[in-house]
């Protein structure tokens, strides 16, 4: 394996590398020097023009790693696959193994490694129907497998998905926020335990899984605290370290999980299903006991974890302590994906306070003007 020399010469990035060639019917191992791109605002650092030089040192390296011919989908199957349900949670392997099945594994199963580039990355995510955010997750999953190759150094090559682009059509998707008005109301017409399911999600913003692993011994009366996720049948730890945390709970939101505890026998989980007092599967609920009710006004789960966002935005609350209550690693992530507010409301709103402060304002100046001297002189 050689990884190159890297350097300028006249204006130029230059790369030196070893070669082999035969002379004489004989493998004669060769120094040589070839001039890549000149040194410009594209090509401004080694990080800039390394891609170039890769390019002519793969095939250099390829016969330096057998293992490298493995196809894509026996290094998915053998090596990849069973890496991830080591690592990651269950979900996260069910993600990564849909991927590959219904849409990797008929398109580049059959392309090695060390053959797999660029072009075959771009060409999946060109042929593929699908949204811009579902193609942006195929991708993740095709880079995810040559990301655990180089670490386990099946290759040392780039990872070739990297430069590949997802498009994808718009799905005209908009994210859907519960007004406070419209928790009430729902939460009218609900039977339990849905109705108390559906307030902690609504005056918490916890995640469904979230809200699957309460226990009892979580519930203190101003607080939820979250210990634990459960998908599907698999209890594990929330989605990230800072997810492991205390939420508050407002008095009305204590007074729905008081009543319901009366209804509830043992100290296991707050959500129990009848039959194996397991956790309950709120999807379950969704389909038996909330649409039932609501029909087309219930918007999901994750509609109640946006309102309890955007709600408290809209009382004035700032950015960072919303991020704190939804407990998101990120502050962007909660103003750019959990916020929802209506540009022209906002707007409106916004012109309205800049209308009032600028009357505050001209007020003040009038008050502070000093008299005329005439007006003082009849004084």
């Amino acid at each position: 394996m050689q990884s190159g020399q890297l350097f300028k010469r006249n204006g130029a990035w230059h790369l030196r590398f070893y070669s082999e060639e035969f002379v004489n019917g004989k493998p004669v191992r060769k120094r040589i020097s070839k001039r890549l791109a000149p040194i410009n605002d594209t090509f401004r650092s080694q990080k800039d023009v390394w891609p170039l030089a890769e390019e002519i040192l793969a095939p250099l390296n390829r016969g330096a790693l057998p293992a490298s011919a493995m196809s894509f989908g026996e290094f998915f199957e053998t090596v990849f696959l069973p890496h991830i349900k080591s690592k990651r949670k269950p979900s996260t392997a069910k993600f990564y193994n849909d991927a590959y099945r219904f849409h990797l594994k008929t398109k580049v199963g059959s392309i090695s490694l060390r053959d797999f580039n660029t072009a075959h990355a771009q060409r999946v995510l060109d042929e593929i129907p699908l949204s811009h955010q579902s193609l942006l997750r195929i991708k993740t999953a095709m880079s995810a497998v040559f990301t655990v190759a180089r670490q386990k150094d099946y290759i040392r090559t780039a990872n070739p998905v990297v430069g590949s682009k997802a498009e994808g059509h718009a799905t005209g998707f908009k994210p859907y926020a519960y007004s406070v008005d419209e928790i009430i109301d729902m939460l009218g017409k609900l039977p339990e335990p849905a109705r108390s399911a559906v307030a902690v999600a609504a005056f918490t913003g916890l995640r469904e899984g979230e809200i699957r692993g309460l226990r009892w011994e979580d519930f203190t009366g101003d607080t939820l605290n979250v210990r634990r996720s459960i998908w599907r049948t698999h209890v594990h730890e929330p989605k990230t370290e800072k997810s492991i945390a205390p939420v508050p709970v407002i008095p009305f939101l204590e007074k729905i999980l008081v009543a319901h505890r009366q209804s509830v026998a043992g100290n296991g989980w707050i959500f129990a299903g009848e039959k194996k007092r397991f956790a309950l599967n709120l999807d379950n609920v969704t389909a038996r006991l909330i649409r039932p009710a609501l029909g087309d006004k219930w918007k999901g789960w994750h509609a109640c974890r946006r309102g309890i966002s955007t709600n408290l935005y809209t009382l004035g609350v700032k950015a960072k302590v919303i991020q704190a209550i939804l407990r998101h690693a990120r502050v962007e992530t909660t103003s750019q994906h959990y916020i929802i507010v209506e540009a022209q409301k906002a707007g409106g709103s916004a012109m309205r306070k800049l209308e009032k402060a600028v009357k505050r304002a001209t007020d003040g100046q009038q008050k502070a003007r000093p008299k005329s001297a005439e007006a003082l002189k009849t004084r």
